[in-house]
């Protein structure tokens, strides 16, 4: 099955400077292929982990094996680039999979506005407004979201049974338990945001939203979106 992230660079990257955000895991997701596929002029890898870590030469072998053009590569923490006062822009940035790490995910849209020129693909791990799990059913309220750590006893085994069918152990503060929160650590799982909770977190931090598709079953969802002028 395509996947629709790829579909929505596709349809703005061309001619245009492009950034991938936090794309550097397992080199499983990054989208700077992508981009060049679809006639990127200029590739931007950024990523909180050290140049140190053994995942960027694993990225960087993967360009080579892909024959891409350069590709530059920035050790950086997205949050604090979105900070800085004389920020680089790229025209086309992606980033998934880092909004529900986040403690204060409105952050990463702020950061986001700072560092896009034009257009943002951000994908992120959502939740149904029903939630139907072995350990039985849960409704949510179309514009919430649930905040992991402030689920109670009956709501986590409901919201733990459903997402242990698609994530086992991996989900860390959900389906992996831990014992406290620190709100200086992306690693937990802090939030669930409904589709339109998402929607309305991008358009707080400063974008417009031009097209959107579900994806992974119906548990993540991408948004394509214009920053507004």
């Amino acid at each position: 099955m395509s996947d629709p992230r790829d579909g929505l660079i596709g349809r703005v990257v061309r001619g245009k400077t492009f950034a991938d955000l936090g794309g550097l895991w397992g080199t499983v997701n990054e989208k700077v292929s992508v981009a060049h596929r679809h006639g990127a002029s200029a590739l931007t890898m950024i990523d909180r982990i050290t140049k140190e870590e053994p995942d960027w030469r694993a990225f960087e072998e993967h360009c080579k094996s892909l024959a891409l053009p350069h590709v530059e590569c920035r050790s950086e923490d997205i949050l604090a680039l979105g900070q800085g006062t004389d920020c680089e822009q790229y025209d086309v940035t992606h980033c998934s999979g880092v909004l529900y790490h986040l403690p204060d995910p409105l952050r990463l849209f702020e950061a986001l506005r700072r560092v896009t020129r034009e257009y943002a693909v951000v994908g992120s791990i959502v939740t149904s407004t029903q939630v139907i799990g072995p350990e039985g059913q849960l409704s949510i309220p179309e514009g919430a979201c649930l905040f992991i750590p402030a689920l109670g006893e009956k709501e986590r085994r409901i919201v733990q049974s459903y997402w242990k069918t698609y994530v086992a152990d991996g989900a860390v503060g959900l389906t992996h338990e831990i014992h406290s929160w620190v709100n200086t650590s992306y690693v937990p799982w802090w939030w669930l945001p409904t589709v339109t909770a998402f929607k309305a977190m991008a358009f707080a931090g400063g974008f417009e939203y031009v097209d959107g598709a579900y994806f992974w079953n119906d548990n993540a969802y991408v948004q394509l979106l214009r920053v507004k002028r």
